[in-house]
C-alpha cells in the first residue's frame, strides 16, 4: 500500500515541478499542454505512454490528462494568464495548503477530487462508459488478488476496454492494480486493454468506493444508471466528503486536508476588463461584494445595451466548455448570477471568464481580471474606468 501511495504522489509531484520549472504555456484554443510539453513530462512519469515523438495532444496521454484536470477541478492551479498575456497554468493558495500534507493526505485528497469533482460525464458517454465503469469497481471489489478482469463480449461494458480504456489507466494511476495492454492498438475504437489485475490495496479501494462513497460519485444520471441502488447505501454528507475519504486509512493517518477556498482572503477592487474585440473593450472596477448581475448592468451600461434579454456567465472554460451561471429568470435550478458575487467566484489575477447576453444574438464576452487593489476604497456600484472602441449597435448586426 505505501508502494502504491508513493508511487502516486510521486506522479503528481513530477507534474507540480514540471509547471513550476518549465512553465508551460496552454494551447489558445482548448487550454491544455501543447504536444510538445505533452511529451516532455510524459518522459519524466513512471506510468508513461509508450510514443517515440512528440506526435500526440495531451487527451492522448491518459495518465498526464488524468492529472491535468486533477490539478484544476482541485482548484491547486487555475487557468489564467501569465506576464506575458499567454494562458498558463497559475497556481493557487490551495497549492500552498497541498504541499504541507503528508502523503497519505495528499493521496485522500486527489482520490477525494477524481470521485468528487472529476468531469466524468462531459469526458465519456455517461450511459454507456460511465456504467461500464462502475460495473468495473464492483468486479474488483469482488475480484481476488491478481485475478485477471477480462472483457466480457456479451454486453456493453467491452466499450470500456477501447474507447473508456482511460479508465484503466486512472484507476492504476491511484494504485488499485495493474494495466495488461494489448501491443500495437490504434485508434479510438480499438480495445488497447486485455485485461486489469487489481491488488489488495485496489480491491479494498473499489469496495470503498461503491460502497461507502458511491452517493458522492459526480455523476448525475446515477439514480438513472444505476436503478434501485441508491436506497441501500448509508446517506452520507455531500458537504463533507473529506470525512468519508479520510476512512479510507488507518484513524489518526489523515487528520488534514486543504484549507477551503473561503478561507482565503479575496476582498479588493477588482478590474475587469471586458472584450468583444481587440479593438473593443472597457475596464470595469467592481467590489468584492457585487454580484454577477451588478457586473451584468455594468457590462449593459458600458456597451449601451439595452437589458431586454436573458445572460449567463461561464466559469472554468469557454461557453461551450465553462459551467454556466444563468441570471434568475433563466430558470436553470441551481445558484443564479444575483446570488453569486465576485468574492464567491474564487478568481485570479489573470484568469477569464466569459458573459453571453441575449441567447438569440448570442453576444459573447470575454472578462480578464486585470488586478486585485485592496488599498484603495471600495466602490459603491461598479464603475467604468476605460473604454476602447465605439460600442456596436445591439440590434445594427456586429461588424
Amino acid at each position: 500500500m505505501e508502494e502504491m501511495i508513493a508511487t502516486t504522489i510521486g506522479e503528481f509531484e513530477k507534474f507540480i515541478s514540471f509547471i513550476e520549472n518549465e512553465k508551460p504555456v496552454l494551447s489558445a484554443k482548448l487550454g491544455v499542454l501543447g504536444k510538445k510539453d505533452s511529451y516532455k513530462l510524459n518522459q519524466m512519469l513512471y506510468y508513461k505512454k509508450d510514443v517515440s515523438g512528440p506526435n500526440y495532444n495531451q487527451h492522448q496521454y491518459p495518465v498526464i490528462d488524468l492529472i491535468f484536470s486533477l490539478s484544476l477541478s482541485g482548484r491547486l492551479y487555475v487557468r489564467a494568464n501569465n506576464e506575458e498575456g499567454k494562458p498558463a497554468l497559475l497556481e493557487t493558495e490551495v497549492m500552498e495548503s497541498f504541499k504541507t500534507l503528508n502523503q497519505h493526505e495528499k493521496y485522500v485528497y486527489l482520490l477525494q477530487t477524481y470521485w468528487t469533482k472529476y468531469d466524468f460525464e462531459e469526458k465519456y458517454n455517461r450511459w454507456i462508459i460511465l456504467s461500464s465503469f462502475y460495473n468495473l469497481l464492483a468486479s474488483l471489489a469482488d475480484a481476488e488478488k491478481g485475478q485477471r478482469i477480462i472483457k466480457n463480449e456479451y454486453d456493453q461494458s467491452g466499450r470500456l476496454y477501447s474507447e473508456g480504456a482511460a479508465f484503466f489507466h486512472h484507476i492504476r494511476f491511484f494504485g488499485l492494480g495493474e494495466i495488461e495492454e494489448i501491443p500495437g492498438a490504434k485508434g479510438k475504437y480499438e480495445d488497447s486493454v486485455k485485461a486489469f489485475i487489481p491488488n489488495e490495496f485496489g480491491i479494498r479501494i473499489s469496495r470503498f468506493l461503491v460502497n461507502k462513497a458511491l452517493l458522492l460519485w459526480n455523476c448525475k444520471d446515477l439514480k438513472y444508471l444505476l436503478p434501485g441502488i441508491k436506497g441501500k447505501l448509508n446517506p452520507v454528507s455531500i458537504e463533507k466528503p473529506f470525512d468519508v475519504f479520510k476512512e479510507i486509512f488507518p484513524e489518526g493517518t489523515v487528520t488534514r486536508t486543504v484549507a477551503a477556498e473561503n478561507k482565503f482572503d479575496r476582498s479588493g477592487v477588482y478590474t475587469f476588463k471586458v472584450s468583444l474585440s481587440k479593438r473593443c473593450w472597457r475596464k470595469i472596477n467592481t467590489s468584492h461584494r457585487h454580484s454577477l448581475h451588478d457586473l451584468h448592468l455594468a457590462i449593459q451600461e458600458a456597451f449601451d445595451f439595452d437589458n431586454d434579454h436573458l445572460y449567463a456567465f461561464y466559469v472554468g472554460g469557454t461557453r461551450r466548455t465553462g459551467k454556466p451561471i444563468y441570471c434568475s429568470d433563466a430558470e436553470h435550478g441551481e445558484k443564479t448570477a444575483e446570488e453569486t458575487t465576485i468574492e464567491d467566484m474564487g478568481l485570479y489575477k489573470g484568469q477569464k471568464f466569459y458573459y453571453l447576453f441575449d441567447f438569440g444574438d448570442m453576444w459573447e464576452f470575454e472578462i480578464e481580471l486585470i488586478k486585485i487593489e485592496k488599498s484603495i476604497p471600495l466602490p459603491m456600484k461598479p464603475v467604468i474606468i476605460e473604454i476602447k472602441g465605439e460600442s456596436p449597435e445591439q440590434y445594427g448586426g456586429w461588424w
